[in-house]
Order: C-alpha cells, then sequence, then structure tokens
C-alpha cells in the first residue's frame, strides 16, 4: 500500500496539481489506444480499450456532480 501523504509531498515538490496529472492520465489512455490501433493486433486493442474505459471512469469520479442528478 502507498502512503497518501508521500504522493501530497511529493505533488507540492513538483508543482504538479491535481488537474494536470488528470489530463497527463486521459491524454497517456488516448495515445495507448491509438497506438494499439495502428499495431492492429485485437488482443492489445481489447486491452487498450478496457484500460481507457477505466481511466473514463477514473476521471468521471473527479468531476463535479451536476445540479440536475441532484432532483
Amino acid at each position: 500500500m502507498t502512503d497518501r501523504g508521500q504522493h501530497d509531498r511529493a505533488r507540492g515538490h513538483a508543482g504538479i496539481d491535481d488537474d494536470e496529472v488528470l489530463q497527463r492520465l486521459g491524454r497517456h489512455a488516448i495515445a495507448l489506444l491509438q497506438a494499439a490501433r495502428d499495431a492492429g493486433d485485437p488482443a492489445l486493442i481489447a486491452q487498450a480499450e478496457a484500460m481507457a474505459m477505466a481511466v473514463g471512469f477514473a476521471l468521471a469520479a473527479h468531476l463535479p456532480l451536476s445540479a440536475h442528478t441532484a432532483d
């Protein structure tokens, strides 16, 4: 397991905020999926798609709730 404080300290020294980390994660997921599709390997594509979906869910979890969903 990792210590959350350890990551907070590391982030503070690097000057990287949460939004930047999430944006990088999304860009990496897209790039991996594009590379898998370029390679044309069905197994690799399926794995990259699954990873991209997981990243999408993780990113969506950080979005604020809309006023429409609160009703």
